[in-house]
């Protein structure tokens, strides 16, 4: 039978100590890199894994991360889960998932509960809550990432994109193709606050250009029929919109379904966009044209961040910002006119 390798055979067969090959195990000072990278290349010729259990103990450590999310029914906010994760299941991290549906006192209490479970940290995605109330809660025994907002503080960071900016350019690229009267299908909030209504405003703004209040409708982000009956209502009081750009991928197939019954043809009549590239907005009929949001790299760079602010809990770490790129599919039309060949 093959003896289990223990730390004391690494320490051993490195010639050091066993407190030793724990430091260098646990990523802690008080070692050389010489000396690191000694008992790393023993612990892989040896075959040594550490358990779980013992690296938590070593490093006064839970391995475990909380994961806070509105919901699990949009698929880019998956994509940021199966990006965490991906990083997780590298250093043998477990997540625990908690959803609030966005709701502000839900996403406190799950704080809190995630706090009484002891984990090392909290990656919160699409959260409402302010910078002052998580402040509250991050400290140097519980680091905070926070994913779609760019927030800072002590012990609290954030992997962000510039939704303004991105909708700005994309109105701008819009009103350049021809297009004037533009709706915007956002979610309920306070209309100041929202990033997609400040870019939406700057790109008319930008360009000398006046826009209707008429035009930007607030509906449910989780909520498909809400979407659908929002847009019907935007068209029948708009009937000259050319196009709609709506808050997420999911809403935009909702608008584009009820432009479909109102029978209105995509893009000939009117043109969608949507926000995320979820995997189904290049199969759909007509292929949707979307901002694409990096969501499974996002995912990715929470938890990497994560694991930086656990190991270095003195340091302050600046907001990460993730580029958006604009996926033009069939769904979108130019309405300038194509001269005519001589």
């Amino acid at each position: 039978m093959k003896k289990n390798i223990t730390i004391d055979d690494v320490a051993k067969y490195a010639g050091v100590s066993r407190q030793t090959v724990s430091r260098a195990i646990n990523n802690m000072n008080g070692i050389s890199k010489t000396t690191r990278t000694k008992v790393l290349a023993a612990i892989k010729e040896l075959g040594y894994r550490p358990s779980r259990l013992a690296r938590g103990m070593a490093g006064n450590q839970s391995l475990t991360i909380g994961l806070v999310i509105g919901n699990i029914l949009n698929p880019a906010h998956s994509e940021v889960i199966r990006g965490l994760e991906s990083v997780a299941q590298t250093i043998e991290y477990n997540v625990f998932l908690r959803t609030t549906n966005y709701v502000r006192d839900a996403e406190i209490e799950t704080i809190k509960a995630l706090i009484a479970e002891n984990v090392d940290g909290i990656v919160l995605s699409s959260t409402h809550l302010d910078v002052e109330t998580l402040a509250e809660f991050a400290d140097e025994k519980l680091p905070i990432v926070v994913v779609h907002r760019n927030l800072h503080a002590p012990h609290l960071t954030s992997i962000t994109t510039d939704i303004e900016r991105a909708t700005q350019t994309l109105i701008e690229y819009l009103i350049g193709s021809g297009h004037r009267q533009i709706g915007l299908l956002t979610r309920p909030g306070n209309l100041e606050d929202i990033f997609h209504v400040k870019g939406y405003k700057k790109g008319f703004q930008t360009l000398g250009l006046a826009f209707n209040s008429d035009w930007i409708l607030q509906a449910s982000n989780t909520n498909l029929e809400a979407a659908y009956r929002a847009t019907q209502r935007m068209v029948a009081k708009n009937k000259d919109l050319s196009a709609i750009v709506a808050y997420n991928d999911m809403m935009a197939i909702a608008a584009m379904h009820a432009c479909h019954d109102l029978g209105l043809n995509i893009p000939d009549d009117i043109s969608i966009i949507g926000y995320d590239d979820i995997p189904i907005a290049a199969h759909i009929t007509p292929a949707l044209t979307t901002l694409r949001i990096p969501s499974f790299e996002i995912g990715r760079l929470a938890m990497n961040q994560m694991v930086e602010m656990i190991k270095a809990p003195d340091m302050s770490f600046p907001p990460t910002l993730c580029d958006i790129e604009l996926i033009l599919r069939a769904s979108t039309k130019s309405r300038l006119a194509i001269p005519t060949p001589a």
